[in-house]
């Protein structure tokens, strides 16, 4: 049996991300559900993380696809926007920079000095406590750079996206929000150069290069974990037939996800899941999802039918004419170009000022179109076609071979990986130990150095008695020289017993 890689994911959300969609107004929620879909609702997306763990060891980076034995499908811009209930074509490109505390506190209005910490991030609670709460304004008014409550009731919405975005779409290991993602949210939220923008396709890139990251040895999916889950689940274990009469506009795909899909029996390993999706029939693949649109689809830019796609992690490129069957369309046999210049991870997961293939991506992405030599045929959209000939490239090329197993050179990098992350965890610990005796040491030489000094004062006082006693009054009866003498002897004996 395959033992896929156990990849660390953002399962439980902070009780304050769960809370907060409840103290916000209808108003409030619809004006971020216009940028970021009804994310307050990924809350009741329930996932063990197996499914996902399974996904990532059936992905082909050169693709950008899965590959679940003979069949390719890979989350499409339709898929993902439909989900979200967004619009995609017309809207601006988003560059990700990475923007640091000072842009932060611009756009939560958050005084600089109140937003302590050197990680680059903030915990949720700071920002429940402040924005979430009726009384956030007045409690913790000398906290924010503006006087007007009216301001605070305008930048709550706004924080309420950018915590949900940093959690849902963006997350990170420790569950808190990252600075980085501020001017994103802020080109989502007010535009650029008079523009709406969309997040589908940062959203998407992240998935695709979570995906590649995590199959190359990282330990943590920097990706919507949870909108991934959705898509398989609903590929994979939809309840057929499917419901008719939905609206494809507005309607509520997240919150009604549990009621579509087949909870029970549910595989309860990532193996088990490769097992399953090893034996899964075309037939019990619901290809077309409800809230794809099929009627005009991205298929291509103007140049390319290749579109690639920036996030925050990386640039991964997207081929949807190799997807046809998730379209509503007759699968034939796509074009296969190198994507090798197309896959860039971010060192550190972070976008840089300098963004390769910039002007590629801005080209791509403001001339994405349909293609009308391909047509859409609803009666057969389920029936998911292929051509005769596309069977035969999906044979002769690989790309039918389930990726079940890694290769051996991958796996004696991954056992360099590991060897290398024991190695590291060892001299860590070695650190550690060393750091603290060090510091043991360091307590001990003060303790010494303080003794010494100690040491030295009362031998400087023995010392003036001893000049004293060897000056004695010339009239000083015996008796009273004596007697001073005697005391004398009681001092030093003194002092020498305190410094022994």
């Amino acid at each position: 049996m395959d033992r896929p890689q156990q990849i660390s994911q953002l399962l439980t959300v902070p009780m304050e991300v769960r809370r907060w969609p409840g103290l916000l107004s209808f108003s409030e929620i619809n004006q971020v559900a216009s940028y970021l879909g009804p994310i307050g609702d990924f809350k009741d997306i329930e996932s063990d993380g197996y499914l996902v763990e399974a996904l990532i060891q059936l992905w082909d980076p050169d693709g950008s696809t899965f590959r679940i034995g003979s069949k390719e499908l890979t989350p499409t811009i339709e898929e993902v926007a439909g989900l979200l209930n967004l619009s995609v074509k017309g809207t601006a490109v988003i560059f990700p920079i990475a923007s640091g505390k000072v842009e932060f506190c611009h756009f939560t209005g958050l005084k600089e000095s109140v937003v302590r910490g050197s990680d680059q991030s903030i915990d949720v609670k700071f920002l429940f406590d402040r924005f979430a709460m009726k009384d956030g304004f007045d409690k913790y008014s000398k906290d924010f750079s503006f006087t007007s409550k009216v301001t605070w009731e305008c930048k709550r919405p706004l924080v309420y996206g950018l915590v949900m975005a940093g959690i849902y779409l963006f997350p990170r290991k420790d569950k808190k929000i990252g600075f980085k993602i501020t001017k994103l949210l802020s080109d989502l939220f007010f535009g650029i150069k008079d523009r709406q923008a969309s997040i589908v396709p940062i959203v998407l890139a992240d998935i695709f290069v979570a995906c590649t990251n995590c199959q190359r040895g990282s330990k943590f999916f920097y990706g919507s974990n949870r909108i991934l889950h959705i898509w398989a689940m609903e590929h994979f274990r939809r309840q057929l037939p499917a419901l008719d009469g939905l609206p494809l506009i507005g309607y509520n795909w997240i919150s009604t996800h549990h009621k579509r899909v087949d909870q029970s029996n549910l595989p309860r390993s990532a193996s088990e899941w490769l097992d399953f999706l090893r034996v899964l029939s075309d037939q019990k693949i619901r290809w077309v999802l409800d809230w794809t649109d099929c009627f005009n689809p991205v298929l291509r830019a103007k140049s390319s039918d290749l579109i690639p796609l920036l996030g925050t992690q990386g640039i991964m490129a997207y081929t949807p004419k190799r997807f046809l069957r998730q379209l509503g369309r007759i699968q034939g046999v796509p074009l296969t170009p190198d994507l090798t210049d197309f896959t860039i991870s971010f060192g550190k997961g972070t976008c840089p000022d300098k963004i390769p293939m910039k002007v590629s991506i801005v080209e791509a992405w403001e001339t994405l179109s349909d293609d009308e030599d391909i047509a859409y045929v609803p009666q057969l959209k389920q029936m998911a076609l292929v051509t005769p000939q596309y069977e035969e490239w999906l044979r002769e090329s690989g790309a039918g071979r389930p990726l079940m197993e890694q290769s051996e050179e991958v796996k004696k990098l991954m056992a360099i990986i590991e060897a290398k992350d024991t190695e590291n965890a060892q001299l860590r610990q070695s650190v550690k130990v060393n750091k603290g005796l060090a510091e043991k040491n360091k307590r001990l030489c003060e303790e010494m150095r303080e003794r010494h000094q100690e040491l030295k004062r009362k031998c400087g006082r023995l010392y003036d008695q001893t000049e004293r006693m060897q000056n004695p009054y010339s009239r000083e009866p015996k008796d009273a020289v004596i007697d001073r003498l005697k005391k004398f002897n009681d001092l030093v004996r003194n002092q020498l017993r305190e410094m022994m």
